[in-house]
């Protein structure tokens, strides 16, 4: 099998489409997948963090916001990831990851709007997803804040964690796709007859190998056509393969020198995946807003979002250190109840830090003077007894 350099850039040694190459070591890469893109999206008021609204928003993501250099370069080197549960960070990175985001760049022509990436998938089972088409929509997670402008709410200083594939993108067209495969032989000869190219024309004809008929063919036995599965089947396939997916992310072999440490039994043992009622998350970034005003949050454009546990300690972190709350210790080192305590405790104190002080002069709002001196006090006691 002969070697090849594409753009200089990654080693292939096979060709499965115009888009999907595989390396020597069978890694998938995925070409000019469109990861995001202008436009206007539908998110719920708990995930962009706008109080008191009970209704879906939509958000504008403009052009200036999602191709400013800054933020094509904080998707670069980014991880691959199967869903929003958790964002990337050091401690969980080896867990999650299935790949590599790579090329972030502008699209041209009527790529224009998205924003492109190369994905190197390294992961055996996120390989055959992507492969049999179980998961081939993709997905960003970023950290963003919103703005109120004249013409709407709009997405500013979105700042890429991670990229996910998806079951349903809210991005529609991101999504692995193959590329405009070979033409048919018709299309061929249609394109030489309407040229004229009589020659070229003549070549694919004697190309063709043409058998004589059977004077008295057999007729053909009618092919059973295969059942269509249906949603709930496909959903439970799809199901079972996001477990498989994860239960071998949590096998991934270490290096003798990385095993990692059996857990604490007495840790605080929280699921990063559970969801979060939208007014739960909503409550506590209003706190984390409070507490570090402009502070940006996570953003996940998989289709009907959710704030997962892992997201909300990661608005909380971000509200401590940004809010230079140091009292805790290293607010990137808290988890679990922790983490509650340390960041329920910096909203309380900020609350009351923003409470009137009480000045050097007292003031009493009675109607009668020295109404609480010991003599006052007296006078109404011995009225009260010697009226008995």
């Amino acid at each position: 099998m002969r070697r090849k350099f594409r753009d200089g850039r990654f080693l292939t040694t096979e060709k499965i489409s115009p888009l999907k190459e595989k390396t020597p070591e069978g890694y998938l890469l995925c070409r000019d997948v469109p990861i995001s893109r202008v436009g206007s999206f539908e998110y719920s008021a708990a995930e962009v963090g706008l109080p008191n609204i009970g209704r879906a928003v939509q958000v504008w993501r403009p052009e200036e916001q999602i191709f400013n250099p800054e933020t094509i370069a904080s998707f670069e080197a980014k991880p691959v990831v199967i869903g929003h549960a958790r964002f990337a960070d050091p401690d969980n990175w080896r867990e999650i990851a299935v790949g590599t985001t790579q090329n972030v760049r502008r699209g041209e022509g009527d790529k224009s709007d998205f924003l492109l990436a190369d994905l190197l998938l390294t992961d055996r089972k996120a390989i055959e997803a992507v492969e049999s088409g179980d998961l081939k929509e993709v997905s960003c997670g970023y950290d963003a804040d919103t703005q109120e402008t004249p013409q709407g709410i709009e997405q500013i200083g979105i700042v890429g964690n991670h990229v996910a594939l998806v079951v349903s993108a809210r991005c529609s067209g991101c999504k692995i796709g193959d590329g405009s495969m070979t033409t048919s032989l018709k299309t061929r000869l249609r394109k030489l007859f309407r040229d004229g190219n009589e020659d070229a024309f003549n070549e694919e004809v004697d190309k063709l190998q043409v058998q004589d008929a059977d004077p008295e063919p057999a007729p053909a036995p009618t092919p059973t056509p295969a059942p269509t599965p249906t949603l709930e089947e496909r959903l439970a396939k799809l199901e079972a393969m996001v477990a498989a997916l994860a239960k071998g992310q949590a096998q991934k072999p270490v290096g003798d020198a990385d095993t990692p440490p059996a857990p604490d039994a007495g840790a605080d043992q929280n699921d990063d995946n559970e969801l979060i009622d939208d007014p739960d998350a909503q409550a506590i970034i209003g706190d984390a807003e409070a507490l570090c005003p402009g502070m940006k949050k996570p953003v996940g454009d998989a289709k009907g979002g959710k704030f997962t546990r892992n997201q909300i300690e990661r608005v909380m972190r971000t509200a401590l250190k940004g809010a230079g709350v140091k009292q805790f210790g290293d607010s990137s080192e808290l988890d679990g109840k922790a983490l509650d305590i340390a960041f329920k405790a910096a909203v309380a104190m900020s609350k009351s830090g923003k409470n009137p002080k009480a000045s050097g002069t007292r003031y009493g709002d009675s109607a009668e003077d020295s109404v609480n001196s010991i003599a006052y006090v007296q006078k109404k006691l011995n009225d009260f007894w010697g009226a008995k």
